[in-house]
């Protein structure tokens, strides 16, 4: 019996439950995407991060300030902040950041590279209160150095370490991006990661925007991303920790939903999830385009633009065009992963309903 035959899964209901939540759209997540700095230059990096700030980046009282006015607006232990980049800890004043998100009761995470957490670095980690901390490893040690910098693989290792030692006791994470070089060495990237003894794994098929949009050689072509959805069927059942699971994006059909990811497909952008942008601007995930921006926090009041903004974001009609009109799982995908499309005439750029066919 198939995963689908054992799960039936009743989508209408599915969506509209989905329209109800955008209908009251209560905010739950919040990406502070404080810098678009990095030390490392991926090759496949969807926000084209540079090792330089950018001129117009947010300081530090526009920070301080924008975590205010949403602790003032909103009930902090409701909202999980996320803070991230480019790589948060460039920044000299990180740590007050983290202080003004714990002074004021937010649940608080980061996502980071990992290389610049060495002994001191994770002492002031482990005090700040940071709940969760997800570490990028995408392959094993020489294609991951390829793809992200020479020592990147090791430096992620000494990060858990260093952690460990600083005695951390929040949510530790690995996030791994997966390129078409990773695919042949995938149980060996199970191997690896079982070693770091991390409690959990989020795998993500590369996204094709960004520095990947220019590198063909990097994405996956359609037979690849079911090696990556069956390799994850195996690995949610092999016993091995951690228990890997599949990235937010796309809807993947009976075959694979609910089996690879601990919940149904959905895209919560501008839905549950909002987000203030390196420079001020006020959208949802950082990697979604222009057309997504809703505001600037130094012009705006977030809860307003909350209120009464993000309706593309969560009347998604105008997406059903081109291949997606007349689609039959239109109603559970409604369009995909809205950091797919580079505006609201486009096509999203990959579609895993078309990508996977009918299951086998």
């Amino acid at each position: 019996m198939s995963a689908a035959e054992q799960r039936p899964v009743d989508w209408k209901l599915h969506a509209e439950r989905r329209r109800e939540l955008a209908a009251r759209h209560p905010l739950r997540y919040l990406f502070l995407e404080v810098t678009r700095r990095c030390n490392l230059s991926c090759a496949y990096c969807g926000s084209e991060c540079t090792r330089r700030a950018r001129r117009r980046e947010m300081g530090t009282e526009g920070w301080l300030r924008a975590i205010r006015q949403v602790a003032e607006d909103f009930d902090p232990k409701e909202v999980m902040i996320a803070v991230t980049g480019g790589e948060p800890l460039l920044r000299p004043d990180i740590f007050e950041i983290f202080a003004e998100l714990r002074a004021h009761g937010f649940p608080f995470g980061m996502v980071s590279n990992g290389t610049v957490i060495r002994r001191t670095m994770a002492r002031r980690i482990a005090e700040s209160g940071i709940g969760s901390i997800s570490l990028s490893l995408d392959a094993p040690d020489a294609i991951n150095d390829e793809l992200r910098g020479e020592g990147a693989a090791a430096k992620v290792e000494r990060a858990i370490g260093a952690l460990r030692q600083a005695d951390y006791k929040g949510k530790l994470e690995i996030i791994s991006t997966i390129t078409r070089p990773v695919i042949p060495h995938l149980a060996a990237m199970r191997r690896r990661v079982a070693r770091l003894r991390v409690p959990e794994w989020r795998m993500a098929p590369v996204m094709p925007i960004g520095r990947a949009a220019g590198r063909a050689d990097l994405l996956l072509s359609p037979a690849e991303v079911k090696v990556l959805l069956d390799f994850l069927v195996a690995a949610r059942r092999d016993g091995l920790k951690p228990v890997p699971s599949f990235s937010e994006e796309g809807f993947l059909g009976d075959e694979y939903e609910g089996v690879v990811r601990p919940y149904l497909y959905r895209c919560n952008a501008g839905i549950t999830i909002a987000g203030i942008l390196w420079d001020g601007r006020i959208g949802a995930c950082p990697e979604l385009a222009e057309c997504f921006v809703q505001g600037h926090i130094e012009k705006d009041r977030f809860s307003e633009v909350w209120r009464t903004g993000y309706g593309q974001l969560r009347d998604r009609s105008w997406a059903c065009h081109g291949a997606c009109d007349g689609c039959q799982v239109w109603e559970p995908c409604a369009g995909g992963a809205l950091h797919l499309y580079r505006d609201m005439s486009s096509s999203p750029l990959r579609c895993f309903h078309l990508m996977l066919g009918p299951p086998g």
